[in-house]
């Protein structure tokens, strides 16, 4: 007996009489998705994003590499401080054998070469003396990682800064390790 009464509600819903939702029209989404789509093709061609978001175009970086400096920034060179082979040091472990071994080089300004290489030449025997105490002291934990590291370079950097210019009035930019090997 229920079949029978079912299969009027099946016939209403097939043919679109008062149960059946109304279809809504899919053009208004259709016409925003392509004004969206066709804003974000046309707008990068009349606005300079990259300038509204801080960047710049991979040309405009080429053509600031091929200014020239401005007067206030000094060219920086690069003098070697360690020899070929570097600087090997037995670190202060007591269960372990561990090294570190480093190849400084000292970045200075341009004009300053002549005399910080004359300096060098006088000093550079005092400077890896101290430069071979001070790293044997370290543990592994003090050289390690770049917290580590970056701590090294600064000591070593004031400490260099010390030798070659004891009135305080030094020209060295940076110590760069051109090799940082601990095991």
């Amino acid at each position: 007996m229920s079949a029978p009464a079912a299969a009027p509600a099946a016939v209403a819903a097939s043919t679109g009489t008062a149960t059946a939702p109304a279809k809504k029209s899919k053009l208004p989404l259709l016409i925003a998705c392509v004004v969206s789509l066709g804003g974000g093709v046309a707008v990068p061609m009349f606005v300079n994003v990259p300038a509204m978001l801080g960047m710049a175009k991979a040309g405009e970086k080429e053509m600031e590499k091929a200014k020239p400096k401005a007067e206030g920034e000094a060219k920086t060179i690069v003098i070697p401080f360690s020899e070929k082979e570097g600087t090997v040091v037995n670190l202060a472990e007591e269960r372990a054998t561990r090294y570190l071994k480093v190849k400084l080089a000292l970045s200075v300004d341009a004009e300053y070469e002549k005399e910080v290489l004359k300096k060098l030449a006088e000093k550079k025997t005092a400077m890896k003396s101290w430069l071979l105490i001070h790293l044997a002291g370290k543990t592994l934990k003090d050289v390690s990682g770049s917290v580590g590291a970056s701590r090294v370079q600064r000591e070593i950097l004031e400490k260099f800064e010390d030798f070659l210019y004891p009135d305080g009035h030094g020209h060295l930019r940076a110590v760069l390790f051109e090799e940082y090997v601990v095991q």
